[in-house]
This record gives C-alpha cells, sequence and structure tokens, in this order.
C-alpha cells in the first residue's frame, strides 16, 4: 500500500513540474503577436549596438559634396595616365577639358606675351557690370603702386569673361585706350574665350540651395578661372587670382615676396594674399593641377570653397594669411544680378 502511495506522490510531483516548466516556457519565450504583450524587453547593451549601428548606415548615405569630391579626386591620382587602344568615339571635346592645347595667340586680343619669365602674373576676371565698372581704379591702383623694377617682374592679364562679344567691349576700351603704355611694354595683357571653351551651363546640379542662376554664375566663374589658369601657365613663378574691383598700397609686390620667404619651408599650395576670397596666391606649376581640379567639380561649390577643399587635399593643414590685408574692396555693384535684387550677400 505504502508503495501505491509513493508512485503516486512521485507521479503528482512529476506531472506538476512539467506544467511549471510549461508554463514558465511560455512566459519567457513565446512572444504575443497581436499588442507585444509578453515581449522580452533588449538588453541595454543590445540597444546601444543597434543605435551605433544605425548612425554608421547614415553617415554612409549621406556622404556630403565635400567627401565625395575628395574620393573621386583621390580616384583619378590612381588612375593610369597612359591608356591603351583606341578612343571612344563621343561629342567633341570642350576646350576646358584640354588645358594644355588652348590657343592662347587667339585668344590674346590685347597685347603680347613678354619673352622672360617674370616674378608674379595676376589674373582679373572681368564682368560687365550694370551702371558701374571697377576695371579702370583696379588697374591703375596695382601698376601705380608698384616700382619700375617691380613692373618688369609684373604680369597683369585681363580676362574679359562675358560670352556676348558686346559686352567685352567696355574692358576693351579700357585696356587699350587707358593704359596703352603698359600694353605696349607687355605688362598688360587682354584675353577672351570661344564659347566652346566652356562645358554645359544649363541643367546643372542644384547645391547649397541655391537658385538656378546663381548656380550658373558661380559654376561659370569657375570655368572663367581656369582658363586664366591655363592662358597664365609659364608666364611667372607665381600666380594671383584677383578681383576686378579692388585697390591696393604701395610695397604691395615687396611684402608678397617677404611673405612667400616666411613660408618658405611650409608645406602650401595657396596663400592668402586678402583676407576675402580674391587675392589666392600659387605656384605656376600648380595651375594645371588647380584647373582640372575645377573642371571636374565646377557645378558643385564656388571657385573659394573648392580652393579651399584642394588646400586639404593637398594636405596643407591651415590658411596663410596676409596681414594687415593687401587689398580693399571698391565694388558696390556684383557681377551677380541676383545679387543687387537682393541687397548683396
Amino acid at each position: 500500500m505504502r508503495q501505491r502511495e509513493r508512485r503516486i506522490l512521485t507521479a503528482f510531483w512529476v506531472v506538476f513540474a512539467a506544467v511549471v516548466l510549461t508554463a514558465v516556457y511560455y512566459i519567457f519565450t513565446i512572444r504575443d503577436d497581436g499588442g507585444g504583450h509578453g515581449q522580452v524587453e533588449p538588453h541595454p547593451l543590445e540597444i546601444e549596438t543597434k543605435l551605433k549601428e544605425e548612425r554608421v548606415i547614415k553617415q554612409k548615405i549621406t556622404f556630403d559634396t565635400q567627401k565625395r569630391i575628395e574620393l573621386e579626386v583621390k580616384k583619378s591620382k590612381d588612375e593610369p595616365k597612359n591608356k591603351t587602344g583606341p578612343l571612344p568615339v563621343g561629342p567633341p571635346v570642350m576646350g576646358c577639358m584640354d588645358l594644355e592645347h588652348i590657343d592662347k595667340e587667339k585668344a590674346l586680343v590685347i597685347g603680347h606675351r613678354r619673352k622672360d619669365r617674370g616674378f608674379l602674373t595676376i589674373g582679373i576676371t572681368n564682368v560687365k557690370r550694370k551702371n558701374a565698372s571697377y576695371l579702370k581704379p583696379t588697374l591703375q591702383s596695382l601698376i601705380d603702386n608698384a616700382n619700375e623694377e617691380e613692373r618688369s617682374k609684373l604680369r597683369i592679364v585681363v580676362f574679359a569673361c562675358d560670352l556676348k562679344d558686346e559686352d567685352r567691349q567696355e574692358a576693351r576700351d579700357i585696356v587699350s585706350h587707358s593704359f596703352a603704355e603698359h600694353v605696349q611694354s607687355g605688362l598688360l595683357q587682354l584675353i577672351q574665350a570661344d564659347k566652346s571653351f566652356y562645358p554645359p551651363l544649363d541643367k546643372l546640379k542644384q547645391t547649397f540651395n541655391d537658385p538656378m542662376e546663381r548656380v550658373k554664375w558661380r559654376s561659370k566663374e569657375n570655368i572663367d578661372n581656369v582658363f586664366l589658369f591655363a592662358f597664365c601657365v609659364q608666364m611667372s613663378d607665381y600666380y594671383m587670382l584677383l578681383d576686378d574691383d579692388l585697390v591696393t598700397f604701395p610695397g604691395y609686390i615687396q611684402t608678397i615676396r617677404n611673405f612667400i620667404t616666411k613660408h618658405q619651408g611650409d608645406h602650401w599650395i595657396l596663400l592668402d594674399i586678402s583676407e576675402r576670397g580674391t587675392g589666392k596666391l600659387f605656384r605656376d606649376k600648380d595651375l594645371l593641377l588647380l584647373g582640372r581640379y575645377l573642371v571636374q567639380f565646377y557645378q558643385e561649390q564656388p571657385v573659394d570653397l573648392l580652393l579651399n577643399s584642394m588646400m586639404r587635399l593637398q594636405d596643407q593643414g591651415k590658411h596663410h594669411v596676409v596681414e594687415p590685408p593687401l587689398f580693399k574692396h571698391l565694388g558696390v555693384v556684383s557681377t551677380l544680378a541676383l545679387k543687387n535684387k537682393n541687397g548683396g550677400g
């Protein structure tokens, strides 16, 4: 009898244990698909890991323009320079894609190139403004504030970069009539470019939330500077990009010389001769490199931002800026009509 009771008691505890284990299984492993009741809470470490993964994915998806530019440039550097085989058949090559072979004789409409190599070439882009012109006082200031010896090592190239010939006439008149002596000496030249030099200036990429008028203006400005770079190669040891609405001060050439000497031991691709976007100074040997870079990304960013990104790509750690500034802006009327409508900016 007692043996039978023990068997019954054992069976009871086995059944009870089975019921308890089954209940525990349902509580901790079965998920309620309806409202999420009974769902196991994720561990804090799991949450943190998940958030980190999401941040990494977002960073990969949201590459900004600067990162894409740097990756493209590095990629282009790694590509073989000399490719064999037939060239692909396609549309005619734009002039800006072949900077080594621009027709400099055709581009030069006023003045002549000096045979000897100079110290500094100043490249000035000029676009006709509505009811305003600052080109004459700019040229007068650059010439008057350089002595005779400095002028012998200086070249000033004005690029009349309007696409309509009638809009270039004002610049041609100023250079030829007001500065005939300096045109004859080779100090001053004026150049023009064919429209075929430019890439398409419609259907551009709209960046920085800029209106299309501004995108077209700054994209063309990039290519304007490319043409100047290509024309001015091998004229002088250094090249300076300058606006057409500035005045300077006596001794500015010597100050530039001293500034270059000061940073002779530093690694640089550009020096800031002005505190604003203009007055960028480059070595002559870097001009075509800079030109190709601007062509590749002409519709991505304004010229000053592209030059800053090129500076970083070339491992120049910081800006080197002349102090006090050597140039003062005259202009209150912009070459961009949109700026004038909005009161500047």
